[in-house]
């Protein structure tokens, strides 16, 4: 209809006419635009809530998995210094007997955790990171995707570690083969560690085994200290998910 009013208007010369009719036409197109924008923001806006509750849902079950894992850790590395002190002291006390069982029941095991957001993975991936539009909460979530990358590292440079003494630490005990490791809820029994027998005095007299329990409290000792570098940045991310939110 209006490009007929616009022929008339031409045809007839009346400029004026023509000039209120382009006028019409281009505040309707710049409404047109403004209103779609207006939509694609609204929309973008109620992505981006929908987004940082589920990487706030992410993050609630990272801060679980980490502090199991470094609660795991640190058990372990205190276990293994039971053991060590009763190695140089040549003597197992009954009150040390249990952690030192604890210890070689699982002195060379890793407690690993899903330490990654999937759903801010998946918007790196798909290169819609920047539907987040707090910078300083993208840039904190960008920065701990990379000190991941870092701990993978580390995780694979422990774990040799480990297994490089495995042998040494498992060779001077057995393990219960007939005994249950996990209680119903499919927890370890830390409270009656599956080992069946072992020769202390001949862990006293074998250097590599110390060299071996040494090892291993100073590996997890130190991967403790990479978890508890994990927790900190994610107590870090959910506070500022919180802020984000309101």
């Amino acid at each position: 209809m209006i490009l007929r009013s616009i022929t008339k208007h031409v045809r007839d010369q009346n400029w004026f006419a023509v000039g209120i009719d382009f006028l019409i036409v281009i505040v309707g197109v710049f409404i047109g635009i403004q209103v779609a924008n207006w939509n694609e923001a609204r929309l973008e806006a109620r992505e981006e809530v929908l987004l940082v509750e589920r990487i706030r849902a992410d993050f609630e079950r990272i801060e679980e998995d980490a502090e199991r894992s470094l609660a795991y850790h640190r058990e372990r590395a205190a276990d293994l210094e039971v053991l060590v002190r009763s190695l140089r002291r040549g003597s197992l006390t009954v009150e040390d007997r249990l952690a030192v069982e604890r210890a070689l029941f699982l002195g060379p095991a890793f407690q690993t955790s899903a330490d990654n957001s999937g759903t801010f993975r998946e918007l790196l991936s798909s290169g819609r990171a920047n539907l987040l539009r707090d910078k300083v909460l993208l840039n904190e979530l960008v920065a701990y995707e990379d000190f991941l990358e870092r701990f993978d590292v580390a995780l694979a440079y422990f774990m040799d570690m480990a297994s490089g003494v495995q042998q040494a630490f498992t060779s001077r005990f057995e393990y219960d083969i007939e005994a249950s490791f996990f209680d119903n809820d499919l927890q370890l029994k830390l409270e009656q560690p599956a080992i069946s027998s072992f020769d202390f005095d001949a862990m006293v007299a074998d250097a590599a085994f110390h060299n071996a329990a040494e090892q291993l409290v100073f590996v997890h000792s130190l991967f403790s200290l990479w978890r508890l570098r994990i927790s900190d940045r994610v107590e870090r991310i959910q506070q500022m998910l919180g802020e984000a939110s309101r």
